[in-house]
């Protein structure tokens, strides 16, 4: 069997982003993610092409994207004011979704994703209230900066 290039669960990330990039360079793209392409970068690529079924993944993860969107679209319409995303991964919806101002959106992730994703993210300005919180899957998450990152107790990580 060849050797995979997912070393661990973050690299993921990466490769979902590659796909939520190359989408928008369709002409009849569902959804554009141009900040996917730069968090994603060589690694996502690389971790694309290494993978069997690129082409039927890359559909399941565009497929996957919208119907996450319509599902934020809608509990937002019904009254929701707070999306809690844990295991955010290098996820762009605050940036690239139309978000209403009041909404509280809160990442949830390793110290490593969070910390790469806010040094490329740096000069973006979400469309929502964004706040990051780690999370170590082996050890309690702890505080990044000045007050707009807590740790959290729990014991239990899910993807959205």
């Amino acid at each position: 069997m060849t050797d995979l290039p997912i070393r661990k669960v973050s690299d993921t990330a990466f490769w979902v982003a590659h796909y939520r990039g190359l989408e928008g360079e369709r002409s009849d793209a569902l959804f554009h993610d141009p900040l996917a392409a730069l968090l994603a970068g060589e690694r996502g690529r690389q971790i694309a092409q290494a993978m069997p079924l690129g082409a039927f993944t890359s559909w399941v993860v565009v497929l996957r994207t919208c119907i996450i969107d319509d599902f934020i679209r809608r509990a937002i319409a019904e009254g929701v004011d707070t999306i809690l995303n844990l295991g955010a991964g290098l996820d762009t919806r605050p940036y690239r979704m139309d978000l209403p101002g009041s909404l509280t959106w809160i990442e949830v992730d390793t110290a490593g994703i969070i910390a790469f994703k806010e040094e490329q993210l740096r000069t973006e300005v979400p469309r929502c209230r964004l706040s990051r919180l780690v999370r170590e899957s082996r050890q309690r998450g702890r505080a990044l900066d000045g007050g707009s990152r807590r740790s959290i107790p729990s014991r239990r990580n899910s993807s959205c």
